[in-house]
């Protein structure tokens, strides 16, 4: 008896394995790299958080998005794009490229950024909701409230259909 109970606990325990990424399934950001090839396969709205690795708003913005049930279940209507406006790499991002630009020895931000944040000050964090043409639909400076991200993802909805 007690090794078949050994047995049950062995085999709950490998299930336990198996089923908790299932159960705890988390939002990954799309690397904004792939972006276009994935447009291609099927368009649809593109939501964009420009942020830094400094800025603690954006921090606390991307915890607030992992815990969000509403996005987590919505996120299949667009591409999810986290982008560090201080990202080095250089991006081809509908059919353009970008590059970092330095502004000193220290520091910089990247044109695409700067292309998507549009005309005025840069800050983060930076909501962008592009279109299926990748026109922008919504630009955000600032974190979003439980209300604001709920609104957010209801337009996405509508502009999906």
């Amino acid at each position: 008896m007690k090794k078949l109970l050994r047995h049950y606990n062995i085999l709950w325990a490998i299930l336990g394995l198996f089923l908790a990424p299932v159960c705890h399934a988390q939002t990954t950001p799309m690397p904004i790299t792939q972006v276009d090839s994935c447009m291609v396969q099927e368009a649809k709205p593109i939501l964009i958080l420009l942020s830094t690795d400094w800025c603690k708003y954006c921090q606390m913005q991307k915890s607030h998005l992992l815990k969000n049930k509403d996005f987590q279940t919505k996120v299949d209507l667009f591409y999810y794009v986290e982008f560090d406006a201080e990202s080095k790499e250089k991006v081809r991002f509908h059919g353009q490229d970008y590059v970092f630009k330095a502004t000193n020895t220290s520091s910089g931000v990247h044109e695409l950024a700067l292309a998507l944040n549009g005309p005025g000050q840069l800050s983060f964090p930076t909501w962008i909701l592009l279109d299926k043409e990748y026109q922008v639909l919504f630009r955000y400076q600032g974190v979003l409230s439980s209300r604001q991200l709920e609104k957010l993802l209801e337009a996405i909805e509508e502009v999906k259909e």
